[in-house]
C-alpha cells in the first residue's frame, strides 16, 4: 500500500521522490491509526453489550 501510494504520487502527481514517500508514510500512519481507532471502538461496544 505504502509503495503504489510512493509511486502514485511520484509519477502521476509529478512530486519529487521526497515528497512522494513523506506521503506514503502519512497514508500509512493515518490507515494504522483508522485500524487502531476502530478496534478501540469495537472493544468498547463490546464491553458495553452493544456489540
Amino acid at each position: 500500500m505504502a509503495g503504489l501510494a510512493a509511486v502514485f504520487w511520484h509519477w502521476v502527481r509529478g512530486k519529487s521522490w521526497d515528497d512522494s514517500l513523506s506521503f506514503a508514510f502519512t497514508a500509512t500512519m493515518s490507515a494504522l491509526g483508522a485500524q487502531f481507532g476502530a478496534a478501540l471502538v469495537r472493544r468498547r461496544a463490546a464491553r458495553r453489550g452493544d456489540g
